[in-house]
């Protein structure tokens, strides 16, 4: 093989380094400073790999007063030799640092040889595809400086050029360096310019700023690379006759410095440009992947390729890693065996960074690898113009795999024979395992071979019997291998029981061996011939068995389609063609394994549905071009009647449902959609129907299946079911592709949830004197019609008509037509968004504002679901009701807020406030289920408005308390409360505590059954309803209290006392009317109406609630005077509403009247004397009564009074308790 042979550079002035190959005994000659090389092969070390027989000699030499340094680089065996001299014969003294074997070496520093002569001779016995050897040379002065030479002086610049060295050079420079060059051209000519040429650059270099730097004028220039070393590199280029040249260590780490040449050149000079570089001021400037004077390098070079092993076992870790050095990151691309490995994998992570040292590094980490890892791993890098390869071959060894036999627990009577057998199902696993062997352990400790066991061991299989066993038998048996790297291990566990324990025999059934088992527990087995996985079957408590659960038991065949798409998946190819060809292969095996004549089992059933979401999975994620026909051949099969049987199992059994199919459709549809090029299709099948089209919705609508002109009006027994979506304005005003789909058989094997989500009760039915329910689940009774378009058309205006035939035409007259649509989110049909246009015992005519799957669902009609829709209906009306009052008390008292400024008020305001949020939150956001996340939010928020608002109720209460009940029987207490506001403290245990609970509550429930099903409201399941109900309880106890406290001290008074009956119970009702809305009581009948069968309490829980809002307007807004006086004075057009209240004044009046704020004057002025004559009781009389209860209530209203908060009214006037209208009190109250 010839010699390689280095390419020359054209020169100009400076010459570049040179390459020397490697051709028997060579003579090289260094100049001052200018870099030589040897290298083989030509561009190591990207490139490597040694021939055999290599026999080279270099001998080195520099002019006087020069002595040679050398900076080696090589990879070589142990049958190659490399030899240093410093000196021109193999005599002189041989340098310790070059040798090998050395498989990736080179020395930490620069060999200074000190001397002027050197040889170096290079032999090989044998070829070493990894090795390569680069050896650069250079001269420098013997005499080292050791200082910044020529600092402050100005330098010379002439054509030959001269040098800047750091100190040290060819040794590190010292730290904290402050150097300063000042070059000037020796001639000063009109068309000269400056020129600086790095010969070695090797500074430190900080992670993200220069740490040691030169700088040339402004140019900052700092570099830590082998590649610069001894080499020439960048070159400045100045217009201008002047620079300056600084150098600047800190006092970290020290490199080995620079060589820097100045000399000047002329302007016009031309330059030799390589690779479409051009030229311009004698400076090739190069495109993009080439470097160099004249552009004659790639700047693309891999510095290295390597992994952590090349030869793993299954389930190890391994890493590639290449190392790049480019101007820029290039693009890395992965292959495995030729196909590309892409960032949709999910079991390889690809990473890309930059290192400390410039360089980039491209890493491919495989956390498990598996079997299909083995082979040849191409990396490709590229930067858009030069692209190169490495390969390298990844062999990995199977895992150990052991199986016993019987595979699954067991149980034996005692003295019965115990017979275990160890097998190693793959050999080959054990190929670098060269001694050991198959061991058994029974509960964590070994049984060794002369034990009561009787064990016979080869190298693949290993039996452990025993003859007659007993209880002290039973126990987990394990089989392991003793030299096998990583825990393996399988295990048994073995149940010796005694003749008079209850168990099920042994029992062969659908093709399966049931080994006998205790009597309570469940059995597995392995599936039947030719099928895979796992079956079961319970032994119940009398000793006999149930029927086998054979869901998980599939064909094998399945199976192995199952992996093969699992394996596009899990890797990420993105190679179309090869997805194309899996999922191609893998449709026609399932179109075989499903168009058989018999049913399909259960369990491939469940694997039909997975292996046909994978299809879609990865069709969708690579956007393959798949066999569309074949694909809903599939589906048409699986849905056959046939399998109705084996539906089911798999809907009881596991999670899965016929909705899948549904879903995976849609998903399909929508990934045929994205081509642009679609072309009219449709596949008729026994089962389904589907047509994939395009149409221009402004122009034309949708009609699916196809129907003749001559039947536009009728509907026939053929074609009965079918939808019509009408032109759609302002939609999209292009053609858009539309997948359109009937299912004909899918109505009787899909489940039938819904909103309600339980079973409906018909009729009672009276039979020997007892009564029973019969309960009728309500039935899908059509086929169902799906509608798919390329882009979302959001509400549909006009709606989608959809015509469904009844499936049973003889349903009973108790049962109702809704028109439904299936949520794929909740897992049930919905009726939002759909509402039944016409209906007879034949067929329902729907209308639906958007698009998805649809069908008929018949529900049983009974006389509690009107009054659920009555409650309903009436809920909605009494809380618009609630919430317009409330909002028209709001807005008054905001108006009017000057002249009835107080703490109450406040109060007030803020439980119309809380109360107006809540309802709102409540009717316009409860029933959004669809998102999870919101409605989990919606039931948050609602319950703490909810709480806010009883915290207000509860605020409220304890005010009119201290105002009324404890002025009544402790003046000095209420007059403390009073002495300054405290409603700031109100108001943050109103809106404080609610917070608390609230949290608390979302907290404690979180991800448990926050929320009922079909509403974003607690749930009374999983307890958190009663976080709500529990607080709701105690404040509205708290309330009744104080309202039973308000109510004695209405009838404490004289006037009361001496009223008749019928007085009292009318002022009594009057004031239970106001304060029981006002303060909350009536939720209490919300509680009881927890339960569904009491309506009773719904309804009336409702009608009173739908009151609150009224009742609030009334008590703070009509019967309120003061409110009254200051509308009449801001608005005087409103002063016939004194008719009004002058005429409720002569009516009802309360114990304690309205007071004006600290600003205003008293409205009511009472004679000091008037005081007592209010209970008719003179002072004469107070003398000589007893001291009781009466005589305390009637002992408040002496001189004490005057500072108090209320006057009182006059006997004549009749009593009824008036929260609304406690105030605060003035500064003083003046009796006249």
């Amino acid at each position: 093989m010839e010699m390689l042979v280095c390419i020359l550079f054209y020169l100009l002035s400076v010459s570049t380094i040179h390459c020397h190959a490697c051709k028997g005994q060579q003579q090289i000659i260094l100049q001052s400073y200018v870099g030589e090389k040897v290298a083989y092969p030509e561009k190591f070390p990207l490139e490597k790999g040694y021939e055999a027989n290599l026999n080279c000699t270099w001998k080195v030499s520099a002019v006087a007063g020069y002595e040679i340094v050398v900076y080696p680089k090589w990879m070589c065996e142990s049958d190659a030799s490399f030899r240093l001299y410093y000196g021109s014969a193999t005599s002189s003294v041989l340098d310790n640092c070059v040798g090998c074997p050395k498989l990736d070496g080179h020395c930490k520093e620069i060999i200074q040889t000190a001397s002027s002569e050197i040889l170096l001779t290079i032999t090989t016995s044998s070829s070493y595809r990894e090795g390569g050897f680069q050896f650069r040379f250079m001269s420098v002065e013997s005499k080292k400086i050791d200082t910044c030479d020529s600092t402050d002086k100005t330098l010379r610049a002439e054509s030959t050029p001269k040098y800047i060295i750091s100190p040290g050079f060819p040794s590190n420079y010292p730290s904290n360096l402050q150097c300063f060059w000042k070059v000037e051209p020796a001639i000063m000519k009109k068309d000269i310019r400056l020129v600086f040429e790095f010969r070695s650059l090797n500074l430190e270099e900080g992670f993200d700023s220069c740490t040691d730097y030169i700088m040339i004028d402004v140019d900052e220039i700092c570099t830590q690379s082998e590649e610069t070393i001894l080499s020439t590199a960048d070159r400045v280029i100045l217009n201008y006759t002047t620079a300056e040249v600084r150098f600047v260590s800190d006092i970290g780490f020290e490199s080995s410095g620079f060589v820097l040449a100045f000399y000047i050149e002329d302007k016009v000079k031309s330059c030799y440009c390589q690779h479409g570089g051009t030229c311009l001021n004698s400076t090739c400037l190069c495109p993009r992947g080439y470097k160099g004077s004249f552009c004659e390098s790639e700047s693309l070079k891999i510095l290295s390729w390597k992994s952590n092993n090349i030869l793993l076992r299954e389930g190890k870790p391994l890493w590639l890693e290449l190392e790049t050095v480019d101007d820029q990151s290039p693009s890395v691309k992965w292959f495995r065996n030729g196909i590309e490995i892409t960032s949709a994998s999910l079991r390889y992570t690809r990473n890309s960074f930059k290192a400390p040292h410039g360089s980039f590094l491209h890493v491919l980490n495989i956390f498990n690898a598996l079997r299909r890892d083995e082979g040849n791993w191409t990396v490709e890098v590229s930067n858009g113009v030069t692209t190169t390869y490495r390969n390298i071959v990844i062999r990995v060894l199977p895992r150990l795999l052991l199986q016993m036999t019987p595979q699954f627990d067991f149980s034996i009577q005692s003295g019965e024979s115990l017979n275990l057998q160890c097998t190693v199902i793959n050999p080959e696993s054990l190929s670098n395992s060269t001694s050991g062997s198959l061991i058994w352990q029974r509960n964590g400790k070994n049984i060794i071979t002369d034990s009561q066991f009787d064990i016979t061991t080869t190298d693949i299989s290993t039996t452990l019997k025993k003859n007659s066993t007993g209880i002290d038998d039973s126990g987990s048996y394990l089989c392991s291998h003793s030299s096998y790297p990583d825990p393996t291990n399988v295990s048994i566990t073995v149940m010796v029981t005694k003749p008079e324990q209850i168990r099920c025999p042994n029992a062969v059934f659908d093709g399966i061996t049931w080994n006998a088992t205790i009597a309570g527990t469940t059995k597995r087995e392995s599936c039947p011939e030719n099928q895979i996985g796992t079956a079961t079957r319970f032994c119940n408590t009398q000793g006999e068995w149930e029927t086998p659960n054979l869901v998980n038991c599939t064909d094998e065949a399945f199976v192995n389609a199952s992996n093969e798409l699992d394996a596009l998946i899990e890797d990420g190819i993105d190679d179309s063609e090869q997805v194309k060809k899996t999922i191609d292969n893998t449709l026609v095996k399932m179109k075989n394994l499903t168009s058989q004549s018999t049913s399909l089992s259960a369990g491939d059933i469940s694997s039909s549905l997975d292996i046909i979401e994978k299809i879609v999975n990865v069709t969708n994620l690579t956007g393959a071009n798949i066999e569309k026909e074949v694909f809903f051949e599939v589906v048409d099969n699986v849905l056959s009647s046939n399998n109705s049987k084996s539906w089911t199992t798999v809907q009881d059994k596991t999670e899965k449902d016929a909705s899948s199919l549904l879903k995976n459709m849609d998903r399909l549809s929508e990934v045929i959609m994205k081509n642009d090029n679609i072309t009219a299709t449709t596949f008729t099948g026994t089962n389904f129907e589907v047509t994939v089209d395009k149409t221009n919705l402004e122009e034309n609508g949708i009609t699916f299946p196809k129907r003749s002109s001559n039947n536009s009006n009728e509907v026939d027994d053929g074609i009965a079911t079918f939808l019509q979506l009408p032109k759609q304005a302002n939609k999209t005003g292009e053609a858009i592709a539309y997948v359109a789909v009937i299912y004909r058989t899918i109505s009787e094997i899909l489940q039938t949830n819904t909103d309600a989500d339980r079973d409906y009760k018909l009729e009672t039915i009276a039979n020997d004197e007892k009564v029973r329910k019969k309960e009728v689940k309500e039935i899908v009774n059509s086929e169902i019609l799906s509608l798919t378009t390329q882009t979302d058309l959001g509400l549909l205006f006009p709606p989608l008509n959809l015509t469904f035939q009844h499936l049973d035409k003889n349903k009973s007259d108790k049962f109702q037509a809704t028109c439904v649509s299936w949520n794929f989110t909740l897992k049930r049909w919905s009726g939002k968004g759909c509402k039944v246009n016409s209906t007879t015992d034949k067929r329902t005519v729907c209308q639906c504002n958007h698009l998805t799957n649809f069908a008929i669902l018949m529900r049983p009609y009974t006389s509690e679901e009107e009054d659920k829709e009555s409650l309903k209906t009436l809920s909605f009306v009494g809380v618009i009701i609630s919430i317009a009052f409330t909002v028209l008390t709001f807005i008054i008292y905001i108006v009017l807020w000057k002249h009835i400024k107080n703490d109450q008020n406040i109060m007030l305001l803020n439980l119309c406030g809380s109360l107006i949020l809540s309802y709102v939150v409540f009717i316009s956001a409860v029933e959004e289920t669809n998102n999870e996340v919101l409605c989990i939010a919606i039931t948050a928020i609602i319950h703490y408005l909810f709480l806010v608002t009883f915290f207000c109720m509860m605020g409220m209460g304890v005010y009119y308390f201290m105002s009324i009940t404890v002025t009544y029987y402790a003046m000095y207490m209420a007059n403390n409360f009073k002495s300054k506001s405290r409603v700031r403290w109100f108001l943050l245990g109103g809106w404080g505590f609610p917070l608390i609970i609230a949290a608390s509550t979302l907290g404690a429930f979180w991800g448990n059954k926050y929320h009922v099903k079909n509403y974003c409201w607690l749930s009374a399941e999983s307890g958190s309803l009663y976080l709500f109900i529990a607080p709701v309880c105690v404040i509205a106890v708290i309330n009744i209290l104080i309202i039973v406290s308000l109510i004695r001290v209405l009838f404490a008074t004289s006037t009361m006392i001496n009223s008749s009956l019928h007085k009292k119970t009318v002022t009594a009702l009057r004031s239970l009317g106001t304060l029981v809305p006002v303060l909350g009581v009536t939720w209490l009948f919300g509680v009881l109406a927890v339960n569904e069968s009491s309506e009773v309490f719904q309804f009336i829980f409702i009608i009173s609630n739908s009151l609150q809002g009224f009742f609030i307007f009334v008590s703070h807004v009509l019967l309120n005077k003061k409110l009254i006086k200051g509308i009449k004075t801001q608005y005087p057009s409103l002063s016939g509403l004194s008719i009004f209240t002058e005429s409720s004044g002569k009516e009802t009046t309360s114990v304690s009247r309205t007071h004006s704020s600290s600003s205003d004057r008293p409205i009511v002025k009472t004679k000091k004397k008037g005081i007592l004559s209010i209970f008719g009781t003179s002072s004469d009389k107070m003398k000589t009564r007893k001291p009781n209860k009466v005589i305390k209530s009637d002992s408040f209203l002496t001189e004490k009074t005057l500072t108090t908060d209320y006057s009182y009214i006059p006997p004549q006037e009749k009593i009824c308790l008036m929260p609304s209208d406690i105030e605060p009190k003035q500064k003083e109250t003046k009796f006249e």
